[in-house]
């Protein structure tokens, strides 16, 4: 990925939890725990990813995680929405298989944004990705989550294929938590990608994040 990604190094890619912006999360409260979660230096990435909110609610919030993301140089993607005033407010755009279009790949590009691109298990959407020039791809979900309903089931295989057919960053994702996540480090997947690994882990979201950068780099 550039400039800000080194080979044979794997960095964990934090992705906003679903429960963002509601009674039980508002985003005063959230922005806090980001905040510390953050200030770790242990993520490199961060994927703002909101279902079924207003525009007004994306950008604002948006906005408010970039500017934390920015104190703490991680690299901020936000899920699907391309729109020019959001654009403004990220790194990247991370393109479901539903949400990729022509017009917002240029319009990412134009803008020299980073992009990202979910393939699932697929071969024929990870050839098809490739023709888009992404920055790295996904897949999965490797794993049971309750972020969000399965539809798609990677195996590790996916991404050995993966990596001995193309050099680009690949980031394995679902439900992916500190019991199982060896499976997926062991691989030559570069971006490990959770969510609910981190934010509802027992001991809170910034331990979490300390036990998952101590397997990565086998303090543990």
């Amino acid at each position: 990925m550039n400039n800000f990604f080194k080979k044979k190094k794997k960095y964990l890619y934090l992705i906003t939890p679903p429960q963002l912006l509601t009674k039980r999360l508002p985003l005063p409260k959230y922005l806090k725990i980001l905040n510390e979660v953050l200030k770790t230096k242990k993520i490199k990435f961060l994927q703002l990813r909101l279902k079924n909110k207003t525009k007004k609610q994306i950008l604002n919030t948006s906005k408010a995680i970039s500017y934390i993301c920015k104190k703490n140089r991680t690299i901020f993607f936000i899920n699907d929405y391309a729109d020019d005033e959001i654009i403004k407010c990220c790194d990247g755009i991370h393109l479901g298989q539903k949400d990729i279009s022509l017009k917002k790949v240029y319009k990412i590009k134009a803008k020299k944004k980073f992009l990202g691109i979910t393939c699932h298990n697929s071969k024929s959407l990870v050839r098809k990705a490739m023709q888009l020039n992404p920055s790295y791809i996904s897949l999965g979900s490797f794993f049971n989550t309750k972020t969000k309903k399965i539809k798609f089931r990677a195996k590790i295989k996916n991404i050995d294929w993966f990596k001995k057919n193309f050099s680009l960053p690949c980031a394995a994702i679902g439900g992916i938590d500190l019991k199982n996540c060896k499976k997926i480090i062991k691989t030559k997947c570069d971006l490990i990608a959770i969510s609910s690994g981190v934010w509802d882990f027992d001991k809170g979201p910034v331990e979490a994040v300390k036990l998952f950068n101590n397997i990565i780099n086998k303090k543990k």
